[in-house]
Formats: C-alpha cells, structure tokens, sequence
C-alpha cells in the first residue's frame, strides 16, 4: 500500500536506496520502477497483457495469430506491427493489426498535459502507433488498432471501442451479459498491469538492498 501511495505522488519508493541498481545514473522512483527497460519486466508485462487479450480473442473463436508482420510489406521490415492478428475483425473491414503498448503518463513529455486531461498519454501514444505502423499495415491490408494502457491502469480510447466489440462477440459465445463480459476483460487485464508493476517494484528493491548489502 505504501508503495502504490509514493508511486502516485512521485516519491522515491524508499530514500536511503539512492538509485536504481540497473541504471546507477535513475534515482529509484516508481515512475522509473514500472518504465526501466532493464530487467526484462517491462516486456514481460507487455507479454503477459497481450497473451492475455489473444486468449480473450480466442475465446470469442477470432482465429487470432500472434506476432504478424515480420518481413512483410514494401521494405520487409523486421519489425511486427501486429501483436496479434484478427484475420475478420467486423463486417468488411480489414484484418486488425492489434498492437499492445504500455505508457506512462509521468513521462516528462506528457505529465503537464496529463495532470489536466485524463487519457492524454494513451492518447499520445495511439497517435504515435498510428505514425509508425498506419504505412506498413496499408501496404499489407490491415487495419492499425493500438491498444494502450497507461501504467496507472486507464485504457485508451481505441481500446474502450476494441473492448467493448470484444465482450459483444464473447456474449455469442456465453450466457453472460455483455456487462459481464467487460469486466471480465478489465479485471482480468488491470490484476496483470497491478502484479507485473508490483514484480517490477520488488526486483529493483531486491537487487538494489543486495548490492548495499554486499
């Protein structure tokens, strides 16, 4: 509890540690905890978020495929701009390049924007998605759809439109009501942001107290 009240009001997770132990030039903040690019918890996050919305996609018999778009288009990118696939997203649309992003809002670029207007980091980063990926994705004959979080846990806007898709074609597939099923989506999604800030937290605190105390 402690942690989670410093990390929304910006302070040092603990004083007398300093900095973080994977960038010895970062103070050892929970802003830079839950962003740092070390460590591998910032992809494992990423993954465990996009596994998670690829089974839901699964769920709702989407024929999902995960990680499209290697090599492919007019300069055979080795980048992926699909994290996950939906072949058949909506009556005659294309295909869904789903692309999974997680962002900060105390990031110095948006913080003064985002302390007045909620959702302008995700907002920010669909934007920046769509930049990157709106040419290749065209040239293959996708549909860009940038799903983003930000590290507190607001989704942003394309992904409440996505979600809410989502949870009509798991109703065909249930009995439970589409209410349901959007909470199913968000709590399921918001338990792994919590616990992967939380693992993030914890591996920095450890190896930091060790190389103190060594």
């Amino acid at each position: 509890m402690q942690w989670g009240i410093k990390w929304w009001l910006g302070l040092p997770l603990t004083p007398e540690l300093g900095v973080c132990a994977y960038c010895p030039d970062k103070a050892l903040d929970a802003h830079h905890a839950v962003t740092c690019k070390f460590g591998g918890d910032v992809v494992a996050r990423h993954n465990a978020l996009r596994n998670a919305i690829f089974d839901f996609c699964k769920r709702a018999l989407l024929n999902p495929k995960l990680e499209a778009g290697a090599g492919l288009g007019h300069e055979r990118r080795l980048t992926r701009p699909a994290d996950i696939l939906i072949p058949s997203w909506s009556n005659g649309d294309k295909p869904a390049a789903i692309d999974v992003s997680i962002t900060s809002p105390l990031k110095s670029n948006i913080l003064s924007e985002a302390g007045v207007v909620a959702g302008a980091a995700a907002r920010q980063t669909e934007e920046r998605k769509h930049t990157c990926n709106d040419t290749i994705c065209s040239e293959l004959g996708w549909k860009c759809v940038p799903l983003v979080v930000e590290t507190f846990g607001a989704w942003g806007r394309t992904a409440g439109q996505f979600f809410g898709e989502l949870a009509s074609r798991l109703v065909a597939q249930s009995h439970s009501s589409k209410t349901t099923m959007l909470n199913n989506i968000y709590g399921r999604l918001s338990l792994i942001l919590v616990r992967a800030n939380a693992r993030a937290f914890n591996a920095r605190l450890a190896t930091t107290m060790d190389l103190l105390e060594g």
